[in-house]
Order: C-alpha cells, then structure tokens, then sequence
C-alpha cells in the first residue's frame, strides 16, 4: 500500500458549497485493472484548503485516470471546478495532469504499526493534523517530523495508532493518523507523541509563536485547534457513508 495526498484551494466564501460537493463524492470502482487498486480516499479541509489522501495499491497516474473515466465522478469533479481558485480544463487530460501535479504533496515520512494478529482489524478513524509553521519554515518543519518519525509505533493495539504519514506542499504541513478506538482519548494518551516531533523546542522553534507544547494543556489545544475537519471518508469494500 501507497499513501498520497493532493491538496488545493477553493475561492474564499465558496468552502461550504466545496464541502457539500465533496461530502456527496461517489464510492468509484476500486478496481483499476493489472491488480492496481484504490484502496481508500479521505477528504479533509482547512480553511479554503482542500486535503484529499488516498490509499492505493499500484501506479497513482493508472488509478487516477480510472477514477477519472467514472461518469459518476467526472461529474463530481465538475460541479467542484467552478469553485476552484485554479480551473481545470476537465476536456484536456493535460491540463488535468498539471493540475493534479501542482497538486500533488510531498510525503515527508511514514509509520505503520505492528499489527495485533489475535485481534485482526480493529475499526479505525482517519485523522490529520495541520501544523501551524512559521511562514517559509515548511521545509524546516518537514526535517523535524521526518526526525521524530524514525522510530517504530508500537503494535497498534497497544499505541492506539494503526499507522501516520506526514505530508507538506510548501508551508501547509499535514500528519494523517490512522487511529483505533476514540481520537480523544488515543491522543490524551499519546501527548506529546502525537506531536510527532522528537523535542518540544524543536516543533516550537519552526511553528507560530504563541504554542506552550511543553504543558499538557498547551498539547491539548494544539491537538484541539488544528485538527482538521474530515468531509468525507471512503474504503474499498467498506459500506457507509
């Protein structure tokens, strides 16, 4: 499994309408032929940013150009376009390559746990994270969450976090976690950890002044503010909404 992210802005005041298109986003056909796979998509946003991650099995431009050939999205994808600061020519498969590669995230690092056999797979929720960087300071932050990611989780039962991958575009810095159980409590738990970066002054010498992370009031919100609201959520062969 490959995780990826895109992210891009809608026009200021159009957020609402670009979160009800996006919640009704259809469930497309997994399956996008020699074994290539779209396993999940998560939808995210922040402010007028747009976060979408996607769990996939196989080459992404192959699944991408699936999931574009599904009537059912491509009509999605048009109701969405007139509310993007940067328009696609959805009838210029050059212009929609560009797009998605200005759009695409650099992943920055990745942990997966240790799954727990005798428990199989225990329902998850997807979270992320935005970190608020000092502006032209992603970069900087990237190196220190890439540092404090080298470790292993623990087995995921154990951590309360299946798995997280650390994504940046510019100064827009993203942690997704696969969480097992409560968010809240897996975090209040977790408290620093969940901060990804190996030392407190480390994270607050590249964010925003004003965080007391050393506190686990300050941590708290921290986690609290900047989680980011997730529209929508979709797993191959999973039912729901």
């Amino acid at each position: 499994m490959e995780r990826h992210a895109l992210t891009f802005p809608v026009r200021p005041g159009t957020e609402a309408a670009a979160r009800e298109v996006l919640r009704r986003y259809p469930r497309p056909d997994p399956d996008a032929g020699d074994g290539a796979r779209l396993l999940a998509t998560s939808v995210f946003c922040w402010r007028n940013h747009v976060v979408r991650v996607m769990d996939v099995r196989g080459p992404l431009p192959a699944i991408m150009r699936h999931v574009a050939a599904d009537p059912a999205i491509r009509r999605t994808e048009e109701a969405l376009n007139p509310l993007l600061a940067r328009r696609r020519d959805l009838s210029d498969p050059e212009a929609v390559r560009a797009f998605f590669a200005h759009a695409l995230m650099s992943r920055v690092a990745h942990q997966a746990a240790v799954p727990d056999s005798r428990i199989g797979r225990p329902p998850r929720t997807r979270v992320a994270l935005r970190y608020p960087v000092r502006p032209g300071q992603g970069a900087a932050l990237a190196r220190v969450l890439a540092w404090g990611q080298s470790s292993p989780l623990a087995t995921g039962a154990r951590s309360g976090v299946a798995g997280t991958t650390v994504f940046r575009h510019g100064d827009l810095v993203v942690r997704v976690f696969d969480v097992i159980g409560d968010p809240d409590v897996t975090f209040a738990r977790f408290g620093r950890a969940a901060l990804g970066a190996p030392t407190v002054s480390a994270l607050e010498s590249v964010l925003e002044p004003g965080w007391e992370l050393a506190t686990t009031a300050g941590i708290t919100r921290f986690l609290t503010e900047h989680r980011l609201p997730l529209v929508t959520h979709r797993e191959a062969g999973v039912a729901g909404p």
